[in-house]
């Protein structure tokens, strides 16, 4: 079955995993705070290189089952299932994530969500994070528990 999903974060796993998502069958939103970038993406260009990436973003751009924004409320409003896949460079002098993006995520989308949704990470984040982001979804989101932290098929909870 189609789903509507969004893809927070168009870097090359969220560009990527948004492209993969459209050849399954679903129509994908990707979103990003980086204007430019969402202007390529959008006219079907790949700012970085993956084989095969180019043609296939091309392809479901073209048909309409993939587009880009870099308004979250568009997202929020579209998708019933959301994917965080925004980056989590290594924190200066430490060996430890900086989740300032994922947490951006979490504190942009989840007061927008007035229907039941799912939110699956992408985002390589350390041991506690989910846990810790799933009830800062609950908080913040209008649906309360009906906002959901998920985990994809076949990756370990």
């Amino acid at each position: 079955m189609a789903e509507r999903l969004s893809v927070f974060g168009t870097g090359y796993l969220g560009a990527t995993h948004a492209a993969g998502m459209a050849e399954l069958g679903h129509e994908v939103i990707g979103v990003d705070i980086d204007a430019e970038k969402i202007a390529r993406l959008s006219a079907g260009e790949v700012p970085f290189f993956e084989p095969g990436l180019p043609e296939l973003l091309r392809k479901h751009v073209e048909s309409g089952r993939l587009r880009f924004t870099t308004d979250a409320a568009e997202a929020a409003d579209f998708a019933d299932v959301h994917f965080i896949g925004v980056g989590t460079p290594q924190r200066k002098g430490e060996y430890a994530a900086d989740l300032t993006y994922v947490d951006a995520v979490i504190e942009t989308l989840a007061p927008m969500l007035e229907r039941p949704a799912t939110l699956l990470g992408k985002s390589t984040v350390p041991v506690g994070t989910a846990a810790r982001l799933a009830a800062r979804l609950r908080e913040l989101a209008p649906v309360g528990d009906d906002a959901q932290p998920g985990v994809e098929p076949g990756v370990p909870a």
